[in-house]
């Protein structure tokens, strides 16, 4: 079985990856990680910085097909605290309240086609056999990313929604992916995170109902 130390901290996150990888039965190294093009980076001249930032709370959860999911929210929460803080469009982040009652929640959910991890699960078992060599298979995350920002208590929500992906693929797979390879896992995961966070609360300074 490949990927044991990846698929114990990640299956709760990458769950449509983690199951092409746990049916394929060759070394890990053969599965290759690309973090989606299509959102990319935050560009400088897109860039908002507010001249007088306030604190806010952070409220963060994970859920596959919109349900939570307890165990990727804690694995992933400290990351997307700290993701916010260095946008730079707050003063400080809390887990708590604050004074004026700010918060920013953010709902991370990770889409599954049924379809598309029938076909993957199905092509990463031929390529499995064959240790990756005669065969393979190219696998998705995709996620739905949801940021609601209030002000203060009673002030109307400022709300995005952002869309990223994650890929695999696992032996000789022909496919062309959309996507920078990442050499690790972590990395790759991180990188979704943080491009995803960085758009959407760049999107939410740049509104005009943000504090300025």
């Amino acid at each position: 079985m490949i990927g044991r130390n990846v698929l114990r901290r990640f299956s709760a996150l990458l769950v449509f990856v983690g199951v092409v990888l746990a049916t394929a039965v060759a070394s890990p190294a053969q599965a290759k990680w690309y973090v989606d093009t299509k959102l990319g980076e935050v560009k400088p001249e897109e860039k908002v910085t507010p001249l007088h930032p306030k604190p806010v709370q952070l409220l963060f959860e994970f859920q596959r097909d919109a349900k939570p999911n307890p165990a990727a929210t804690k694995a992933v929460g400290p990351w997307a605290l700290e993701d916010v803080k260095a946008t730079g469009a707050f003063s400080d982040v809390f887990a708590t309240p604050t004074t004026d009652g700010a918060v920013l929640s953010i709902t991370f959910n990770n889409v599954v086609k049924k379809d598309e991890l029938d076909k993957a699960k199905k092509d990463a078992f031929k390529a499995g056999l064959g240790f990756g060599l005669f065969g393979g298979a190219v696998a998705t995350d995709r996620y739905v990313v949801t940021l609601t920002y209030v002000a203060a208590t009673g002030a109307p929500p400022i709300t995005t929604v952002v869309e990223h992906a994650l890929h695999m693929k696992y032996g000789n797979s022909k496919v062309e992916i959309p996507g920078i390879e990442i050499k690790k896992v972590d990395d790759a995961v991180k990188m979704v995170i943080r491009q995803a966070l960085e758009r959407g609360v760049n999107t939410i300074a740049a509104d005009p109902a943000f504090p300025k």
